[in-house]
């Protein structure tokens, strides 16, 4: 009987994986649903909270997976936009933006693990660790960004990075990225938990 449950528990975890790869993948195509444009390289994204809710809902293994699949698909979106826009050239690089979706995955989920093992409300804790994940992409991926671009162009790079990452996390885009994270993600797990009678 444990063994079979033990499949089980197996089965549904690459099952719930695998639609939020394909989750994943599709928002990256569809316009204005993994990515909301609204000038230049000017972007909100909305692929974090895929990989949030598989973080906190399956463990921070597979969501540093799920993460992965974000930053390869991003190192494919950029490859196609950065034919006729330099911009997205640093998006090539996987510390760019394949390493800091993997740790997207992996802060959340062990945030989300670490927290529920106190008194903390199930629904807290996910949404305090949707906030870490958040924060967790903004400031590497930003981070790696202006240390890549500024290697290339010879500018300040400790400065730069700074200066970005305080003014993302305190612009629209950081605050739009951060509450949606924070009511999506838990709404999200209580009712996959609700569908499915499981708890992390």
């Amino acid at each position: 009987m444990a063994r079979s449950n033990n499949r089980d528990k197996w089965v549904f975890r690459l099952v719930l994986t695998a639609i939020l790869s394909a989750l994943i993948v599709a928002m990256t195509v569809v316009p204005y649903t993994g990515y909301i444009s609204y000038g230049g390289i000017l972007e909100i994204t909305t692929l974090h909270i895929v990989v949030i809710i598989g973080a906190v809902f399956l463990g921070w293994d597979y969501g540093a997976l799920l993460g992965a699949v974000w930053g390869i698909t991003c190192i494919v979106r950029a490859a196609v936009l950065g034919a006729g826009n330099p911009a997205y050239e640093a998006f090539l690089n996987p510390l760019v933006s394949l390493l800091p979706r993997m740790a997207v995955g992996a802060v959340a989920g062990l945030v989300t693990a670490a927290l529920l093992k106190t008194r903390l409300k199930p629904i807290l804790a996910v949404g305090l660790a949707a906030a870490a994940g958040t924060l967790t992409n903004t400031v590497l991926v930003l981070s790696m960004y202006y240390l890549y671009t500024s290697l290339m162009t010879g500018m300040s790079s400790v400065f730069e990075a700074f200066k970005a990452i305080v003014m993302t996390i305190a612009s629209l885009n950081g605050g739009i990225e951060i509450a949606a994270a924070v009511v999506i993600a838990p709404a999200v797990y209580a009712a996959l938990v609700r569908a499915f009678g499981k708890k992390i």
